[in-house]
């Protein structure tokens, strides 16, 4: 049986696959114990040390196929979500809005579950089914994340204050970023689990114990990040969020066999003429009227290039019409050696970061310029 990683594996029990699909369709999964680099290892030592093993979110387990990609998602979403002093559950309203908006069942059901772990039952069931909170505070929020993933984007009058605005911005970003990811490449119904144990999910190990969990600290991540990560966000104001932010800019755009330069720039053409949002479908329907957009930005490419585009584009901008079929043209004409698991999440990442950018430059200003955190 040819899996949709592209490699082989033994053939399963038909009804064991079918009681227990992949979370990752179009990847095989990595185990970091046994099959994975000694970085990869450190971050999963990290993750599991906050989730708990086989706990960890299947937007993080997606990633451990890119050692370098999944270090930084973890790092920035660590120091932007994770520490004090916003609080929490503001944090995790204005994620959950930007999941609902994208239409990212796993990553939603992560910010439902960390709600409940954090002590808000009623209000993580209302987010879970698509209502608005009672609380006019909590809806604001709820909004507001979801509005930056709207054509207009949010309004002006930001419902938390100034001096958490980087920890709000950075969630946002990040949360961006992995909603695109997981609409992309996780199945439908990932993160689905034993619901006693997944409420701890991104709430720590200790978070099913009576109490709130001690925040963790803010830049216990950063040693896991290399020396030098390019410029930090100026509006991060040198906080640990900014090199996670730089590294994951750095992760997702650095140069790639995947996609030449023609292919780059008409990705960030497109997603820049949209503003980094979706396209007015709206939904995952992959009928070919509902992909004319993507028909009309891919006029004149050639080659590889077009199917290269077309996954990074998809990413950026309707991840949920990415289909098997794009994957699978994607790797029958992708160069020698770059055609594998670590080579299309680079790929997707590329074009989900170059969304986020897009979102970025409507959510702060004057634009990220160069500013430096020191990581000792």
């Amino acid at each position: 049986m040819i899996n949709s990683g592209g490699g082989r594996r033994g053939v399963a029990a038909p009804e064991l696959e079918t009681a227990v699909p992949s979370p990752f369709p179009h990847t095989a999964t990595v185990d970091p114990l046994t099959g994975g680099s000694g970085q990869l290892r450190a971050i999963h030592a990290q993750l599991a040390d906050h989730f708990g093993e086989g706990e960890i979110p299947p937007e993080f387990r997606l990633l451990y196929g890119a050692p370098e990609l999944l270090c930084a998602t973890w790092v920035a979403v660590r120091e932007s979500l994770l520490v004090d002093p916003a609080p929490r559950r503001d944090k995790e309203l204005v994620a959950a809005g930007v999941a609902r908006a994208l239409g990212c069942g796993p990553v939603l059901r992560t910010h439902v579950r960390a709600l409940h772990t954090d002590g808000h039952p009623a209000l993580a069931r209302t987010v879970r089914d698509g209502g608005t909170p009672g609380e006019p505070g909590h809806a604001r929020l709820l909004a507001w994340g979801a509005a930056t993933a709207g054509p207009d984007g949010p309004p002006d009058d930001r419902p938390f204050a100034a001096d958490h605005a980087a920890e709000f911005l950075g969630t946002a970003l990040t949360a961006h970023s992995l909603s695109r990811l997981g609409s992309a490449l996780l199945s439908a119904r990932a993160g689905h689990g034993a619901p006693g144990r997944a409420w701890r999910l991104l709430g720590g190990r200790a978070a099913a114990r009576p109490g709130r969990a001690r925040a963790p600290r803010p830049g216990e991540s950063l040693s896991l990040l290399p020396a030098a990560v390019g410029p930090e966000p100026s509006w991060a104001g040198g906080a640990p969020l900014g090199a996670g932010l730089a590294a994951l800019r750095c992760a997702a755009t650095g140069d790639d066999r995947a996609l030449t330069d023609t292919a780059r720039r008409r990705v960030q053409t497109v997603v820049a003429a949209h503003g980094g949002r979706p396209p007015g479908t709206g939904s995952g329907d992959r009928r070919p009227d509902a992909r004319g957009w993507l028909y009309t930005a891919l006029a004149g490419l050639r080659g590889a290039d077009r199917p290269a585009a077309a996954v990074a584009l998809l990413t950026a901008l309707s991840p949920a019409q990415l289909a098997a079929s794009d994957v699978e043209f994607w790797r029958l004409t992708a160069p020698d050696g770059a055609s594998g698991d670590a080579a299309l999440l680079r790929l997707a990442a590329f074009g989900a970061y170059t969304a986020v950018a897009c979102v970025e430059r409507t959510l702060v200003a004057p634009a990220p310029g160069a500013g430096t955190h020191p990581r000792s």
